[in-house]
C-alpha cells in the first residue's frame, strides 16, 4: 500500500483501532527521516520497543505531526528541485554538501530540534558497546569518547562555539571511518550509529550555506531589512518592496548569492561580486549561532581575496571581519547612506 493509502486507513472511523493503528505504523515506515524507531517515539510520545495502544486523540495528534514534517519536506524537495533546474541553466553544479543535506536523518517541520533531541537521546541509549576484536575498534574508541561529549551537551544546554566547530570535524572524521568499514560488519554497524548521530547533530546545530537564486528574494529581503533595521545610525531611503524589488531584479541575478539555512529556513545571506563581499546580514534572532562564520568561510573558499566596506559605527562588525582576517586598508563616505565606512581586505 501508498502512504496514502495508510493515512486514509488512519483516519476512518470505520476500521477497528487496532487496523488504525497498525497503518499508522506503516506509514511510519514510508516516513521515517529520523529511523523508525525514533519517528514512532517521536510523534507518539511512547517508547518504541514497548508500544502501546493508542486512543482516537493520540493517533490523530501522531498522524498530524507526521503530516506536517511530511508536508513541509515536500513543499522543501520541490522548491529545490526548482533551484537545481534554474541553476543548471546556468551551469551551476549541484553542491554535495546540500545534497547530502536534503537526504540525511533530519525532521522538516517547526518541532525539527525537539525531534532531534529525541532521536539523539534514543542513539545515545542504545548499546553503546563495539563489538569484534579488540584490535578492530579500540581505534574509535577516542572518537566515540569526543562524540558522547559532544551527545550530552547537545542533549543538555546545547552546543557552544567550540563545541559547534569540534562537531564539523567529527561528523567529518566518523562519516570517513564508517566508509572505510563498510565491509566489517559488527564496526560497520557501530560507527553507522556514531555517523547517524553526528549528522542528526550537525544538520540540527550547524547552519548549511547553499547557492541561492532569484526564489530567495522574498526571505533575503526579510533578512536584509531584519538586519539593517537593528543599525539606528543608517537612514531609511528605500521601502520594503522597493527593496524587494532590487533584491529580486538587481542583486539576486548578477551576485554570486549564498543562503544560509538552519532547519529548513533561510537565516542569513552573503552576495559577492568579482572579489568584493558585498553584502553580509543574518537574521537578528539567529545570530551568536555561527552561522556568519560559516558564510564567510564559504567566500573565502570561493575567492583567494575578498574586500568589503563596513560602516565605521558597525563596530560587531568590524571586530567579527578583524578576527577572521581582515585587515582595514582604507576608508571614506563613498555610500548611498553617506555615512563613513571603512574599507577591508583579506587574502589567502
Amino acid at each position: 500500500m501508498t502512504y496514502q493509502t495508510r493515512i486514509r486507513r488512519v483516519r476512518n472511523p470505520d476500521l477497528p483501532m487496532g487496523q488504525r493503528y497498525t497503518a499508522l505504523r506503516c506509514a511510519v515506515e514510508h516516513y521515517r527521516r529520523i529511523g523508525f524507531h525514533a519517528t514512532w517515539q517521536f510523534i507518539t510520545s511512547t517508547d518504541p520497543h514497548r508500544p502501546v495502544p493508542l486512543d482516537e486523540s493520540g493517533l490523530f495528534e501522531a498522524l498530524a505531526r507526521l503530516e506536517t514534517s511530511r508536508n513541509v519536506w515536500l513543499a522543501e524537495m520541490d522548491s529545490y528541485a526548482a533551484r537545481r533546474t534554474a541553476l543548471k541553466h546556468l551551469g551551476i553544479q549541484a553542491d554535495r554538501e546540500e545534497v547530502h543535506y536534503r537526504h540525511s536523518q533530519r525532521w522538516p517541520g517547526p518541532d525539527a530540534h525537539e525531534a532531534a533531541t529525541v532521536a539523539v537521546r534514543y542513539l545515545r541509549d542504545r548499546d553503546r558497546e563495539f563489538h569484534g576484536p579488540p584490535e578492530v575498534w579500540e581505534p574509535f574508541t577516542p572518537l566515540e569518547q569526543e562524540l558522547s561529549g559532544l551527545v550530552d551537551a547537545f542533549l543538555g544546554l546545547g552546543l557552544d562555539a567550540s563545541q559547534r566547530r569540534l562537531l564539523s570535524t567529527l561528523h567529518t572524521q566518523v562519516t570517513n571511518a564508517r566508509r572505510r568499514h563498510t565491509r566489517h560488519y559488527d564496526l560497520s554497524l557501530a560507527t553507522s550509529r556514531l555517523s547517524w548521530a553526528a549528522t542528526l547533530m550537525r544538520n540540527d546545530a550547524l547552519p548549511l550555506v547553499r547557492r541561492g537564486w532569484t526564489g530567495d528574494a522574498e526571505a533575503i529581503t526579510a533578512i536584509f531589512w531584519a538586519a539593517r533595521g537593528r543599525m539606528a545610525y543608517l537612514p531609511t531611503l528605500h521601502t520594503f518592496e522597493q527593496t524587494r524589488w532590487w533584491v529580486a531584479n538587481i542583486m539576486a541575478p548578477q551576485a554570486e548569492l549564498w543562503v544560509a539555512e538552519m532547519r529548513g529556513v533561510p537565516v542569513g545571506f552573503a552576495a559577492l561580486q568579482g572579489d568584493s563581499l558585498d553584502h553580509l546580514y543574518l537574521d537578528p534572532a539567529h545570530q551568536g549561532r555561527g552561522i556568519g562564520e560559516a558564510l564567510l568561510a564559504k567566500a573565502k573558499r570561493r575567492r583567494r581575496e575578498l574586500r568589503l566596506h563596513v560602516f565605521e559605527q558597525n563596530t560587531g562588525a568590524r571586530a567579527f571581519y578583524a578576527r577572521h582576517g581582515f585587515t582595514v586598508v582604507g576608508g571614506g563616505s563613498d555610500n548611498e547612506e553617506g555615512l563613513p565606512d571603512l574599507e577591508m581586505r583579506w587574502r589567502r
